[in-house]
């Protein structure tokens, strides 16, 4: 019986329902990232190094989704997003960089769950439940408590409400999404419009010196590169090139401006002390300073906001497994896409991982350690895939063409994420919340990757032997014809 590939069967895909404000919208919940890393950075180094490592990564961020525009309006087909740009642009040279970029991607998406749940749990504790300091059990030197289980519901839930379909998570986003808006827009002029605002209360105090920094770029950029979640959803775009454009451009704007002036405009406002204090709920602090009486509700929104920042980490997380398996990179078993159109079994699998990562590692920052390794790495080698696409496939459609100096761009963005991922897995303690632990769980995982791979290769398809892949896809095919 021959086996029907994603691209032959209409019910194996991708629903074609959304338009660029959708994606938008999707990517909007990553600024919650200023609640969950940023506040961490300003008291470990300072609020004046903490905003230039913010406006570093959010034009780094801009410039990398410009170059996604352009993969991803070349394989308009196919999931996956960052990580498929990656496994098509290597593949001709070492097939296995495929799986590991794609591994990689899926850990830095697949761990957010977690982290950005106990993020919530912390919040809610803080603010209706700080008696609550109860522990459930104990393992490996994590202390599972309230946060840890209200992580987990959230988990569950975000999980759930993905395998429902894309359009409910989407609806779901549009309600809250609007609310935080307005949270953030008062967060980036209430403070300066208060009186409280003191530019004494900006200082720095980087010890360790530029590794310091360096491996604060390193913790910190997931939280800043996540607006390139608008590409996964290529497949599902009405119009591929013209909203994946409009949505991965936007959302990179829209960040730059988050991530500059809010940092800037509490810390300023509340100190660094008080940020130090409260690294998670400082944004709570700011408004309730502004008005009082509101803590609640701004704790509530945003609670929702980082909730729908969870639902688009699981489905990013969830197409990033699918489009490997449809490239057949994994086990065939999650080439697979439920009647709604999302891939379920993806979306359970990340899920359980992330609660095993609750009982195992249970803290923030050590999370975001464990996560960037295969993140940083996949980020990075699809910037390089940019130049090795212009090179090797000259001639390929290119719906959005990007003029010829991107490529000295692209050359130097993906230095810089190189440079940042090697100075922050050798120096992982001067983060002060991780260590060679988190760096062997981010090696781990990606060796999980390279072992499925090696699996689908040896036992489900049934190979020639061959060291690297004998098949070459029907887009390599189409390349040198064209070339």
């Amino acid at each position: 019986m021959t086996e029907v590939t994603p691209s032959s069967d209409q019910d194996n895909q991708m629903h074609k329902t959304l338009r660029w404000y959708d994606g938008f919208m999707l990517a909007l919940p990553i600024a919650t990232g200023i609640f969950i890393s940023v506040g961490y950075t300003i008291g470990a180094i300072g609020a004046i190094p903490a905003a230039v490592i913010c406006v570093i990564l959010s034009v780094v961020a801009l410039l990398q989704n410009k170059l996604f525009s352009e993969m991803a309006a070349m394989f308009p087909d196919k999931a996956g997003g960052v990580a498929t740009f990656a496994t098509e642009a290597w593949r001709k040279y070492f097939t296995p960089l495929g799986p590991i970029a794609a591994f990689g991607y899926w850990c830095g998406w697949s761990l957010v769950l977690s982290l950005v749940g106990l993020t919530i749990g912390s919040l809610v504790q803080a603010q209706w439940f700080p008696d609550s300091t109860w522990t459930m059990f104990s393992f490996a030197g994590v202390a599972f408590g309230f946060p840890h289980l209200v992580s987990a519901c959230t988990i569950v839930l975000c999980t759930v409400l993905n395998v429902a379909g894309i359009k409910v998570a989407v609806r779901f986003n549009q309600v809250i999404g609007a609310a935080f808006i307005i949270v953030l827009a008062v967060l980036a002029i209430g403070p300066f419009l208060s009186g409280d605002w003191d530019s004494a209360n900006l200082t720095s105090h980087i010890d360790g010196g530029w590794k310091t920094f360096v491996v604060w770029l390193y913790v910190t950029a997931w939280a800043i590169y996540g607006s390139e979640l608008c590409a996964v959803f290529a497949p599902e775009y009405k119009d591929t090139s013209r909203d994946t454009s409009r949505a991965l451009t936007s959302i990179a704007l829209f960040m730059v401006g988050a991530y500059t002036i809010v940092p800037l405009a509490t810390t300023g406002q509340l100190g660094e002390a008080a940020v130090n204090e409260n690294p998670i709920a400082f944004g709570v602090a700011s408004i309730n300073a502004m008005s009082g009486g509101l803590s609640g509700l701004i704790t509530a929104i945003l609670c929702g906001a980082l909730f729908l920042s969870m639902i688009s980490s699981s489905a990013d997380a969830g197409r990033a497994l699918y489009g490997l398996a449809a490239e057949k990179m994994t086990i065939t078993q999650l080439d697979h896409i439920n009647r709604r159109g999302t891939p379920s079994r993806a979306l359970w699998i990340t899920m359980v991982v992330n609660l095993l990562i609750l009982v195992f590692i249970g803290n923030p920052v050590a999370i975001l350690i464990a996560s960037n390794l295969g993140y940083i790495l996949a980020i990075t080698l699809a910037v390089f895939g940019f130049l090795l696409l212009r090179k090797d496939r000259p001639q390929w459609p290119r719906p959005i063409r990007l003029p010829n100096y991107w490529i000295p761009v692209a050359a130097v963005v993906g230095v810089f994420n190189a440079t940042i991922l090697i100075v922050g897995v050798l120096n992982p303690g001067l983060s002060h919340a991780g260590g060679i632990k988190e760096v062997l769980l981010g090696v781990a995982l990606l060796s999980v990757g390279v072992l499925l791979f090696g699996y689908r290769k040896l036992i489900q398809d049934r190979p020639t032997g061959q060291a690297r892949s004998a098949a070459q896809s029907d887009a390599e095919r189409s390349s040198e014809s064209l070339t």
